[in-house]
């Protein structure tokens, strides 16, 4: 068995080794927000090899954050992710960081399990950028413009709170589809008509990616909906200012804090899959049944929301296409055949 170590990073070749690592495991685009020279952190490696690391930073008035953290395929199963992980966390504890932040994608249940067993919790997206420091909010309003990802914190205000405190999450995200829905004509001045038609899409569609990915989903025991965290206020900007939808829709996770992540991961995969397909269906029923309404604005809104799909990294990799790519790949050939289809045929 490996015998990997954890050591500070504390050399310009170590900053740079650590960062080709991570750029590596992050894939394009996500790579593209690395720092360049990665200062505060550690690395994992075994004689010289470097296969993952930690990057930290200070925020505000005892405020650390953990902005990346990362293993490569090849080292994964010696609970790297985790000693990486408490090291960060005694390395701001050390420095009197106290609330510590960091950003974990949402799909990741395995860094769930992970994050939640070391005391961090997920606020609410309210809580998270104004319930501490302004000398950090920049950074944290940054963190929730990143669609598929969440933030989560290690709080001692939030120590005896559940990991997920969260309520009513599917009654939320149907409003808040209401919201952007009627968003996309009240404020880019397409008339009443197109406002009720918006409301009624986005909802109607909200509802049915809910209903098509539970019965996939409970297959693998009992679960809860995740409502999305991060996209939002990006989703509200853009509707508000441009009558655009930037789609941030959550999905189904297992109910308990903390599961084993092997029994679950398959179903994730199917359900991306299954929700993304009646993103097409629906494409293909406005454009078959509703043709005037179709044509008048809905065509372009829809045509963006299936495109999102198809591009399976950053910014993207919060929507079904990468969930599906990263479950199967011929699965998401298979879809990305049939979104183009639906978009080129229509």
């Amino acid at each position: 068995m490996a015998a990997y170590q954890i050591s500070p990073i504390e050399t310009p070749e170590e900053a740079r080794t650590t960062r080709a690592v991570a750029s590596s495991v992050f894939g394009t685009g996500a790579s593209l927000l690395l720092p360049g020279k990665p200062g505060w952190g550690f690395y994992a490696h075994e004689e010289g090899d470097c296969v993952g690391g930690v990057l930290l930073e200070k925020m505000g008035p005892g405020e650390g954050l953990l902005s990346w953290i990362f293993v490569d395929k090849k080292a994964q199963g010696h609970r790297l992710g985790s000693r990486l992980l408490e090291a960060g966390i005694q390395a701001m504890d050390d420095e009197g960081l106290k609330t510590q932040f960091s950003l974990v994608r949402a799909d990741n249940t395995a860094s769930w399990n992970m994050f939640a067993k070391n005391g961090y919790t997920r606020p609410s997206v309210v809580r998270s950028l104004f319930g501490y420091s302004m000398k950090g909010f920049l950074k944290r309003f940054g963190y929730s413009l990143a669609t598929g990802y969440s933030t989560w914190v290690r709080d001692e205000a939030l120590k005896n709170t559940s990991v997920h405190p969260e309520r009513r999450t599917i009654l939320k995200s149907l409003l808040f589809s209401l919201f952007i829905g009627g968003a996309l004509s009240l404020f880019s001045l397409r008339g009443v008509e197109f406002f009720f038609i918006g409301m009624a899409v986005v909802a109607g569609i909200t509802a049915l990616r809910m209903l098509v990915a539970y019965p996939i989903a409970r297959l693998s025991g009992p679960v809860r909906f995740d409502a999305p965290q991060g996209g939002t206020t990006l989703s509200v900007i853009l509707a508000l200012a441009f009558g655009g939808w930037w789609p941030t829709f959550g999905f189904f996770v297992p109910a308990a804090d903390i599961w084993r992540d092997s029994e679950f991961v398959r179903y994730k995969g199917m359900q991306a899959f299954a929700t993304w397909m009646s993103l097409v269906l629906v494409y293909v029923g406005m454009s078959r049944f509703f043709p005037e309404l179709f044509t008048a604005g809905l065509e372009t809104i829809l045509d963006l929301i299936i495109i999102y799909q198809l591009i399976p990294f950053f910014p993207f990799d919060g929507m079904d296409g990468a969930k599906v790519v990263s479950y199967s790949k011929v699965i998401y050939a298979i879809g990305a055949v049939l979104s183009l289809l639906a978009i080129i045929l229509v």
